[in-house]
């Protein structure tokens, strides 16, 4: 057996053990998020742990330099400020926050100017890179969820290459290097939004036929009675402001659902229109076995 097909076969090894981290977690994580749309920090510090010592062994195993690990310093930056709830005044906690996302970004430009030229350390510096945009769209409140971003953090640890598996995934690009740009945890997201992208059209399937039929709220949601809304996840798309009734598209994410359908039903208001709290990590569950299987379905629009 040569060399390479060994480094072939533990690579494929710490692929299929990434992955049946990932989908097990995940898994279960989904059933929670469906039941209660709750899940617990410690499934993402765990898979986010088992992806730092991945990262390690996987840098031992293809004897790369060990000076590779430093990435690992812009890593736990991240994950200090995402898991370690600050016990500090506000303005120290969010001066803190502040110069440990500096001090990351920071040392992700010195690591890129010192071995970026290395193909193979690229996917090292994706990693940092992918958690610091997740952030980001959390921020801009593009992730709703806190357990979905911290999700797609604990991916992006734990997948810094594509997870190949023998024939899987069908779909690999032909363009060295375009991996680094096209992370797989970004591709995970994409297809998980591909996935949500699709539901206007289950809204509006299940919204035909009803006498009081409105857009956007059509593509949204669905109208339900008040009575029955109460204790569902469910975010409202209309409520009483200052005596007035107001529609609007965009659920108000610190709404009091019990206080605004009080307020609904005593303007007589009784059915009303809603927009579900969808579990986002359903579709990351599946967007993980479609990008693991399939591949990334971006190269199907723009082949690389």
């Amino acid at each position: 057996m040569t060399e390479t097909s060994v480094r072939v076969e533990s690579s494929e090894a710490l692929s299929a053990v990434r992955l049946a981290a990932a989908i097990a977690v995940l898994a279960y994580a989904s059933l929670l998020d469906l039941r209660t749309r709750k899940v617990g920090n410690r499934y993402w510090i765990s898979l986010s742990m088992l992806g730092i010592g991945m990262l390690a062994l996987q840098t031992h195993a293809d004897d790369m330099p060990l000076e590779y690990l430093a990435v690992l310093l812009p890593i736990v930056l991240i994950l200090a400020d995402v898991f370690i709830d600050s016990k500090l005044p506000e303005k120290t906690a969010r001066a803190l926050a502040v110069a440990e996302y500096a001090s990351a970004i920071l040392i992700l430009i010195f690591l890129s100017l010192e071995y970026g030229s290395d193909e193979y350390f690229q996917h090292f510096i994706a990693v940092p890179a992918m958690m610091l945009l997740v952030v980001l769209l959390y921020m801009l409140d593009a992730l709703r969820g806190g357990a979905d971003a911290k999700a797609l953090i604990a991916l992006a640890i734990l997948f810094p290459f594509y997870p190949y598996i023998g024939s899987f995934p069908m779909l690999r690009p032909e363009v060295s290097g375009s991996e680094v740009f096209m992370p797989f945890t970004f591709a995970v997201l994409i297809t998980a939004a591909i996935v949500v992208a699709v539901m206007p059209i289950w809204f509006l399937a299940k919204n035909v036929g009803d006498a009081g039929l409105r857009f956007p709220q059509a593509l949204l949601g669905y109208r339900m009675d008040t009575e029955k809304a109460r204790g569902k996840h469910v975010w409202l798309m209309e409520r009483m402001v200052n005596g007035r009734h107001l529609l609007y598209s965009r659920p108000k994410a610190d709404e009091d659902l019990a206080r605004e359908l009080s307020l609904l039903e005593e303007a007589g208001h009784r059915r009303v229109w809603v927009t579900p709290k969808v579990p986002f990590i359903v579709p990351l569950l599946l967007g993980l076995v479609v990008c693991a299987t399939l591949g990334n379905p971006l190269l199907l629009l723009f082949p690389l």
